[in-house]
């Protein structure tokens, strides 16, 4: 069955966007495990101090990841004046922001 070429959808302009978004996300994925995964490898040879350490950093940049695509779209968004969706990112870490403060502050 051969495709209909009049069917396609045209790209998407913020295909080069989701290009640089998804790698960031993939970056902070596999440094993340890789953070933990030597975490462990360290726990598994009683360097618990160390393995702690690596462990925690590790779940720290697998917390950030997210936190940084927005804020990596919001930049991408202000250069290409993009206002409704920088605005949107803008919105999105005010509300990181305060969930983390008043995460911390209950706690």
């Amino acid at each position: 069955m051969t495709q209909n070429p009049s069917c396609e959808l045209p790209p998407s302009p913020h295909a080069p966007i989701e290009l640089v978004l998804a790698r960031l996300l993939w970056v902070g994925s596999i440094v993340a495990a890789v953070l933990i995964a030597v975490g462990i490898g360290f726990m598994l040879n009683g360097r618990l101090n160390h393995a702690t350490h690596l462990i925690t950093v590790g779940l720290l940049v697998l917390l950030a990841t997210p936190i940084m695509r927005v804020f990596t779209a919001a930049v991408i968004f202000v250069r290409e004046r993009d206002w409704r969706f920088a605005c949107f990112c803008l919105v999105v870490l005010c509300a990181l922001a305060a969930g983390m403060l008043l995460g911390h502050a209950g706690g």
